[in-house]
């Protein structure tokens, strides 16, 4: 009779690695969840000219050791700023958080490891280097979502990665209410207040997901299509 060997085989140990070919910058962003990674993708398209170097990292490119530790050598370690958003806690990126934990003592570079939902898991805290208070202000950035929290959150970052930068606090998105490209979220009656009296409405739902997660572009491009038709109604009118 033959027995088989047997052992316990992780994530890591079956996904090739990879080099992410990535640059250096001064503050460092990864997550799992791509609603982050594009919602910050558009929030620093906004704020560029006033922020440090910015890099965003998709953590799911980053399972093998081998690539957290190419990944670690070429680019976090002349981070000034390293941010992990991780869903599942610890154990999910554990040899991850471990080696970004040992650099960050280590260089003095400012970490935060958040959480990716609703609970939070202490380990988080205590692996990384910014004090409890500093860790749940940005974790609130992440959670209420939105353009301009995430353009706040940027600038919140840039300070700890030394540039003076004014950056505005956390603020609730409405559960529900009207949008529009300049206002972003208002409330009804603040939308009404932006429409033609006396003339019809069509309403136009989406989810609020999708304004938290900063992917609103087409919604944009429905708004100025129809901003103009508008325009050009009144002008053949005249």
């Amino acid at each position: 009779m033959h027995l088989l060997s047997t052992s316990s085989t992780s994530l890591d140990d079956i996904v090739e690695p990879v080099d992410l070919g990535q640059s250096p910058g001064d503050i460092c962003i990864l997550s799992f969840a791509d609603s982050d990674l594009a919602g910050l993708a558009a929030a620093w398209a906004i704020e560029r000219g006033a922020l440090p170097s910015v890099r965003l990292v998709q953590l799911r490119d980053l399972k093998h050791p081998i690539s957290v530790d190419l990944w670690i050598e070429h680019v976090a370690c002349h981070a000034k700023v390293i941010v992990v958003r991780l869903l599942g806690g610890t154990d999910w990126w554990r040899y991850g958080v471990d080696r970004l934990a040992a650099l960050a003592r280590g260089r003095g570079i400012a970490l935060a490891v958040l959480p990716g939902e609703d609970r939070d898991d202490p380990r988080l805290a205590d692996v990384s280097t910014l004090p409890p208070d500093e860790l749940a202000a940005l974790l609130r950035y992440f959670r209420e979502g939105g353009r301009d929290n995430l353009r706040a959150l940027l600038r919140r970052l840039a300070n700890h990665a030394g540039a003076a930068i004014d950056c505005t606090e956390p603020w609730t998105v409405p559960r529900t209410g009207g949008y529009t490209p300049a206002g972003q979220a208002v409330d009804l009656d603040g939308l009404v207040e932006t429409l033609s009296r006396g003339k019809p409405v069509i309403p136009v739902v989406f989810y609020r997901s999708t304004l938290l997660a900063a992917d609103v572009a087409p919604g944009d491009a429905l708004f100025d299509a129809l901003a103009a038709a508008d325009k050009q109604s009144r002008l053949q009118q005249a």
